[in-house]
């Protein structure tokens, strides 16, 4: 029946299925850029295949093993989870913006937050400044929230630039600084814990030699 949701299981031991979140902008572009130049470095033969899925259909996925790997991932989003496997080392820092109505406010001034569902490093952040915290399915249904007032302010990383440009949001403004920022990981399914491990000291490879830095700067980040 998977075949009914367009997932299948992997086939050979070089092809790797991996989650994504669906965006256009710079951040998504240079996730997949930093990513699948690391696996070609692990194994050229590798072929990965992207497929879309929200933060919490893609836990459940890997966590099942219909998956082979997820990306974009903190490490709070599998820290309960004994089937899954991080590389030593992230592809990337993100910052973590507020986002307000006309204006933005110090993070101690909200009392209720809308964030994207399944996001644990956003719950991390409203618990120390004890929000109340809505949760959105998608940035564009959490913005709309925030463009209707049905909330007083937004958290999540600064990606949103496509979304803030359009008229009906013309009214959103982002914090000029970040209020916390996390490491991001790819993250696999035990059965790979052999491949994780490899892209882990790949990534750092190009952590270290300026390679990632380039791909970022490429894409404005």
């Amino acid at each position: 029946m998977l075949w009914l949701l367009g997932i299948t299981f992997s086939v050979s031991a070089t092809e790797i299925t991996v989650a994504y979140r669906v965006h256009t902008d710079e951040s998504w572009q240079a996730t997949q850029a930093i990513i699948t130049q690391a696996m070609a470095r692990v194994d050229p033969e590798i072929e990965l295949q992207w497929i879309a899925m929200p933060l919490k259909r893609a836990e459940i996925s890997l966590n099942k093993g219909i998956i082979d790997a997820d990306t974009a991932r903190t490490q709070f989003a599998y820290q309960h989870s004994d089937v899954v496997t991080y590389p030593s080392a992230p592809f990337f820092r993100v910052d973590y913006y507020l986002y307000g109505r006309t204006h933005v406010l110090s993070p101690q001034d909200y009392s209720q937050v809308v964030g994207l569902f399944g996001d644990q490093f956003a719950q991390k952040i409203a618990q120390k400044y004890q929000w109340n915290m809505l949760w959105a399915r998608s940035e564009s249904a959490a913005l709309s929230m925030l463009q209707n007032e049905r909330a007083q302010a937004m958290v999540g990383p600064g990606v949103f630039d496509d979304e803030l440009g359009g008229e009906a949001l013309s009214l959103i403004r982002q914090s000029e600084k970040p209020i916390a920022s996390v490491s991001l990981f790819m993250v696999f399914h035990q059965r790979h814990a052999a491949l994780a491990k490899r892209v882990g000291a790949v990534l750092q490879s190009m952590n270290d030699s300026g390679t990632t830095a380039a791909i970022l700067a490429k894409h404005g980040l």
